[in-house]
């Protein structure tokens, strides 16, 4: 009997905001199951380094304006401004983070160490690239580009996931009170696979998308497994080693970003 297999790449994805603003990403490690991607250690201070720190970007946008400076002299535009505009000007001011306003932290800003903890450099340590993150900043980690090196710790084959759609088990909407760089309000569903292993436990595949998505949701799995396909897999989701996406779109498979995909990842 022919069946449909779906095919699910990834990409990690980490959002944050506390009332104790600090320097370490998630007050500890981020995990392949939590957050899908697990960062190799990197040293503060040094370069972009081609198969780890351009991979991910850090993205803090500040809770309210500072008088005084908190943020590098590296920084001189925003990655995206209070009024929704990319690599913006308007508004910047040297060292001195401003309300709603965002900005990319360069790769000399952080550290990490023990299997995905990353600690940001304090403006007092840093001049140039640290940055001192306050109470009720927003914070996230979000992949850009697969990689495969060994050990590199994400990205790699092991992450990606096709399954016959014979053995898709259910969606279940899952609590996150989740918010994009770009202001929109995020959901999370959890796709549940019979396991691949033949253990009997389910395979989890973690979709953090645009709020309000889930019904669309189940409407594409419904669409993908009544699409005719068998020659290949069809792709509801991957990030490529040049951070090229690809959708599935939404219950039409427009092939567009419909559902407001911003994270995917098995979480076993």
């Amino acid at each position: 009997m022919k069946t449909t297999y779906i095919y699910f790449g990834q990409k990690g994805y980490h959002y944050e905001s506390d009332g104790s603003g600090d320097q370490n990403v998630n007050d500890g490690a981020l995990t392949r199951a939590d957050h899908g991607l697990v960062p190799v250690d990197h040293t503060a201070g040094t370069a972009n380094t081609s198969t780890s720190t351009d991979a991910y970007r850090i993205i803090i946008k500040s809770d309210g304006t500072e008088a005084s400076a908190e943020m590098g002299s590296a920084y001189d535009t925003f990655f995206i401004d209070d009024e929704g505009v990319r690599n913006s000007q308007d508004g910047f001011v040297a060292t001195k983070p401003q309300a709603d306003n965002a900005v990319s932290l360069n790769a000399g800003a952080f550290g990490v160490s023990s299997t995905g903890t990353i600690a940001i450099v304090a403006y007092g340590t840093d001049g140039t690239n640290g940055y001192d993150v306050q109470d009720d900043d927003k914070l996230w980690v979000e992949q850009t580009a697969a990689h495969d090196s060994a050990g590199n710790g994400y990205g790699g084959v092991g992450a990606m996931m096709a399954y016959p759609m014979s053995n898709f088990l259910g969606a279940n909407p899952i609590a996150y009170a989740g918010v994009h760089w770009d202001g929109t309000n995020l959901d999370r569903t959890d796709l549940h696979f019979e396991n691949s292993d033949g253990t009997g436990s389910d395979d989890i595949i973690v979709l953090v998308h645009t709020a309000g998505k889930y019904p669309e949701i189940v409407k594409t799995m419904e669409a993908i497994d009544n699409c005719g396909v068998y020659g290949r897999a069809v792709t509801f989701y991957d990030l490529d080693i040049n951070g090229a996406e690809t959708f599935a779109g939404g219950p039409t498979l427009s092939g567009n970003n419909d559902l407001g995909i911003v994270g995917c990842w098995r979480t076993t």
